[in-house]
C-alpha cells in the first residue's frame, strides 16, 4: 500500500480510541494494512502525531499541526533574523540570499510554515527561490518577511 494511503488511514484511525501503538497497528492490519512497528513509529513523526492523555485520564493520539506551525513560524523568524542578508522579487518568484551554509533551514522553514502565496522553495549554500503563483504572491511573501523582520 503506497504511503500516502497509510497516512490517511492512520489519520482516520486516531479519531477513534486507539490508546497504543500496538492497537494503531492492530487496527491497520484489520484493515488489511500490514505495517512494522519501526515504519508506524516513522509515520506517526512524519504526520506529528503524539500520544497525549485524555480528560478521562486514558490515552489517545492527536495531530499537532497548530503546534507545529507556531514552532515553525518561531523558526522561521530566527532564521530570518540570524541569517538572511537581502530578498529580491522577480515577477512571481522571491530570491533570498543568506549567509553562506544556511539557505536550506530557511527554505525548510519556509516550507513548513504552510504560506498559501508559497508553492515550493529550492536552496543552494546561501540562495532561497521562493516560487508563487503570480507576482501578487511574491509580493505578499516579502511584505510577510518584511513583518517578521519588524517584529510584527
Amino acid at each position: 500500500m503506497p504511503k500516502k494511503n497509510r497516512h490517511f488511514s492512520i489519520l482516520r484511525l486516531i479519531e477513534s480510541d486507539v490508546e497504543s501503538q500496538q492497537d494503531l497497528l492492530d487496527s491497520l492490519l484489520e484493515e488489511g494494512i500490514e505495517v512494522s512497528q519501526s515504519t508506524l513509529s516513522k509515520d506517526l513523526k512524519e504526520l506529528g502525531i503524539i500520544k497525549v492523555r485524555a480528560k478521562n485520564g486514558r490515552f489517545r493520539f492527536v495531530q499537532t499541526t497548530e503546534r507545529d506551525v507556531f514552532h515553525a513560524g518561531l523558526m522561521l523568524r530566527r532564521e530570518i533574523m540570524d541569517f538572511l542578508r537581502d530578498k529580491v522579487r522577480v515577477h512571481n518568484l522571491v530570491v533570498l540570499k543568506t549567509v553562506p551554509g544556511n539557505a536550506s533551514g530557511l527554505s525548510k522553514f519556509l516550507d513548513e510554515i504552510g504560506w498559501p502565496e508559497i508553492v515550493g522553495t529550492l536552496a543552494s549554500v546561501d540562495t532561497v527561490l521562493a516560487i508563487t503563483q503570480s507576482d501578487e504572491d511574491a509580493e505578499r511573501v516579502i511584505q510577510r518577511l518584511d513583518e517578521m523582520i519588524a517584529g510584527g
